[in-house]
């Protein structure tokens, strides 16, 4: 899953929403040295991370899905049904949780300013460039993921030819859509279920 998904999957707990923004960028054992400066909730957050990543890629509607992206996309089928996935979630909101999406994107930007002063200097980039362009309220947008595809295909040269996401996606919703709409309601169990929710 992408960026609004792990925000959304952390219950509005601020920790859990810096940890999970922080699993792109913490590696390996939580208990490395190089770790210290992070508490036990925000390593909560970034286990919530692992949790959410590995129970999408393991699960048989992630895999049909990937499977459904023609081959030409190879390697970088993952990337792309994580982007579709996050589309699917802003585009309605409304169905899955009580704020709506720009009073909860507002939200989380706050927490994110709120705990720049944790975040590694590496995150400093992508958290300036997520607020500004409003990254997460302009997923539920066409025109939002083909920037964003686009973007990532432009900062990462080793993305070349993701840009046609967008394209993919434009054509073919109806093909997607019922996989994000299966597969959401388990990843959300599966997070809850980890984080001993009721």
């Amino acid at each position: 899953m992408n960026y609004l998904a792990h925000f959304y999957l952390s219950f509005e707990q601020e920790p859990l929403i810096i940890g999970n923004l922080l699993g792109d960028f913490a590696r390996g054992r939580l208990d490395h040295p190089r770790n210290d400066r992070y508490n036990s909730s925000i390593k909560q957050g970034i286990l919530l991370h692992r949790q959410i990543d590995s129970f999408t890629d393991s699960h048989p509607l992630g895999q049909a899905c990937r499977q459904a992206l023609p081959d030409h996309f190879g390697k970088y089928k993952g990337v792309i049904t994580d982007m579709y996935f996050d589309y699917f979630l802003a585009k309605h909101f409304a169905d899955y949780h009580h704020l709506s999406l720009k009073h909860f994107t507002t939200y989380v930007y706050g927490v994110l300013e709120k705990h720049r002063s944790v975040l590694p200097q590496e995150a400093f980039g992508l958290v300036d460039s997520m607020i500004k362009y409003d990254w997460l309220y302009n997923y539920q947008f066409l025109e939002g993921m083909n920037r964003s595809f686009g973007g990532m295909s432009r900062r990462y040269p080793f993305l070349a030819g993701i840009e046609r996401a967008g394209a993919e996606l434009f054509e073919n919703e109806a093909l997607y859509e019922p996989y994000f709409r299966a597969f959401f309601p388990d990843l959300i169990s599966s997070c809850k279920d980890f984080l001993s929710y009721d």
